[in-house]
């Protein structure tokens, strides 16, 4: 008797309850909110992303160095002609130097890396890593007093490993094209900094960042980056311009 009244109450308890959810349900505002979206035209270039898909948003500072009225040229990995030897007759080596070395004009602390320099119109200009503020920065010296002129940075977390920066920019007197340990080539104007471009070589063309990061030195010929971008596409020539 007293387990039929018990398999009776549950069917009635259960109806209970269901009816009470329904009328909650059919009580409820049913508004939905919704949130407009306004539409995107086709090719138009997007804020650089890193590889966890964060915005990359660079930054740029003017310092109140000036460039040097010096005479003199290295705009690129292995000098203008990509042999290693300076041919500017307005230079004039050394060909001994005394037991201490060559007299030290100046110098800069930078950033643990094997990064080189590339000179041009007065300028030295050379891809630094920001190791406190986790960027890739772009600096811009005068070859005069190793004053900052310009630096543009962007974030990016590159741990330790034998340092970080290993490239040498290319340089033009219009353009400054560099790549990052972690295969971010960013083109500015050499002059003042003003941002033209990034491009992203793990995310857009597939390339792999060696366990030793980015080692290549990108060059400039007629207005174009070329770049050995390895991944799905071997080498790429980029307008610099645009």
């Amino acid at each position: 008797m007293k387990e039929s009244t018990i398999a009776k109450t549950i069917p009635v308890g259960l109806a209970i309850i269901g009816v009470v959810l329904l009328y909650v349900w059919l009580s409820a505002d049913a508004a939905i909110n919704l949130t407009e979206r306004l539409p995107i035209a086709d090719n138009v270039i997007q804020t650089p992303l890193d590889e966890n898909g964060v915005e990359m948003r660079g930054e740029f500072v003017q310092f109140d160095g000036v460039p040097a009225d010096l005479p003199g040229a290295w705009p690129q990995f292995r000098g203008p002609n990509l042999d290693a030897i300076s041919n500017d007759e307005n230079v004039t080596l050394a060909r001994t130097w005394s037991a201490n070395g060559p007299k030290v004009l100046w110098s800069i602390d930078l950033g643990e890396g094997y990064a080189g320099a590339a000179v041009l119109a007065g300028r030295v200009y050379v891809l630094d890593y920001d190791q406190e503020n986790k960027a890739d920065a772009i600096r811009c010296l005068s070859l005069a007093d190793s004053k900052e002129i310009w630096r543009y940075s962007y974030p990016v977390k590159v741990k330790r490993n034998h340092g970080m920066s290993r490239t040498v920019p290319a340089v033009t007197d219009k353009y400054i094209v560099t790549l990052g340990p972690k295969c971010h080539v960013t083109c500015l104007d050499s002059m003042t900094g003003e941002f033209y471009w990034m491009l992203d070589l793990v995310k857009d063309f597939k390339a792999k960042v060696p366990p030793w990061y980015a080692g290549q030195c990108p060059l400039i010929e007629d207005g174009r980056a070329i770049i050995a971008v390895g991944g799905e596409s071997l080498m790429m020539a980029v307008d610099c311009q645009t």
